[in-house]
């Protein structure tokens, strides 16, 4: 084994969990929130929201953190975009890293990629966010699907100007803002 692939440790494939979730969710609509690792992929399962890990990589020495995991998210994002949408023709979404779920992603390590900053897909009620973070100490750098509620992303009233609308926003917000976003593989070494 190569210094790069000990460094470097795929967990899952990222087109097959996106293919699953589109399978699960895409079909039928639902309120109830799906039991995560009944989907078949390693999860850190935090209840209403999903971390699906796809990959692992030590951060390069060099201090030249989130190189090591680009091509493979690149490669995802390109499949995504074609299979799910973006492109030209296809109406996939902007995260920004100014507010909301992609402000609690870049305080936790993201990395802005370019434009778009962040793909994410919607289905049905859930948002699909590709993120590659790298942990506080810049050891670790790190690429996972996050699966939250839509509305943590993409707000739409459905009363707007009504008390109840109001308080259905402030709630929102709260579980959005107490999520926690950061995740750590189980082994102190990717592949032990």
């Amino acid at each position: 084994m190569t210094e790069i692939e000990q460094a470097e440790q795929p967990i899952s494939d990222g087109l097959s969990v996106m293919q699953t979730l589109e399978r699960v969710l895409g079909h039928t609509y639902s309120e109830k929130t799906p039991q995560w690792a009944d989907l078949g992929f390693p999860v850190i399962d935090r209840g209403r929201f999903a971390i699906f890990p796809l990959a692992v990589a030590r951060a390069q020495e060099d201090g030249d953190s989130g190189k090591r995991l680009s091509d493979m998210e690149h490669s995802l994002r390109r499949s995504c975009v074609h299979f799910f949408g973006g492109d030209d023709f296809h109406a996939e979404m902007e995260l920004g890293a100014e507010d909301g779920y992609g402000r609690k992603l870049a305080d936790a390590g993201a990395f802005v990629t370019g434009p778009p900053w962040n793909c994410l897909w919607c289905i049905q009620r859930f948002a699909v966010v590709l993120a590659h973070s790298v942990d506080q100490h810049r050891v670790w750098e790190t690429l996972a699907l996050h699966i939250v509620p839509k509305g943590w992303v993409r707000y739409r009233p459905v009363n707007s100007g009504t008390r109840r609308e109001a308080s259905r926003y402030r709630r929102i917000i709260r579980e959005r803002d107490a999520a926690d976003v950061v995740w750590s593989w189980p082994s102190s070494v990717p592949g032990e």
